[in-house]
């Protein structure tokens, strides 16, 4: 049962917001800002900045449905990303459209600790 993480790293663009399942900072929106080797790059501006993103396994993110075209565009046209920006943009889209956030059980919000 849940949602588990797929070794496809097809599956992922830049400027889609993933949720992370393992490791500190699980439960936490980031946004994919690329790709390297069979590893994701993801940043949120807070813990992990956009000049210094996090290289995190596929099979430990989350997929939503969210996508930030604007941080998409920035990033293949290689545009800088603003922390402070890349913050908001995760923010807003994540508190917008709460409601499509549920899991499979019916709870709201994302995976509980344990």
């Amino acid at each position: 049962m849940g949602v588990r993480g797929s070794r496809n790293i097809g599956l992922f663009h830049a400027g889609d917001v993933v949720i992370v399942r393992r490791g500190k900072f699980a439960g936490k929106p980031f946004a994919v800002v690329g790709m390297r080797d069979d590893r994701v790059l993801i940043a949120n501006g807070a813990e992990y900045e956009a000049s210094k993103p996090k290289k995190k396994n596929v099979i430990h993110l989350q997929h939503t449905h969210f996508n930030l075209e604007d941080v998409a565009g920035r990033v293949t046209s290689g545009k800088p990303l603003d922390n402070g920006w890349l913050m908001q943009e995760i923010s807003v889209v994540m508190n917008r459209d709460c409601a499509s956030c549920k899991q499979e059980d019916g709870s709201a919000g994302w995976p509980k600790k344990r």
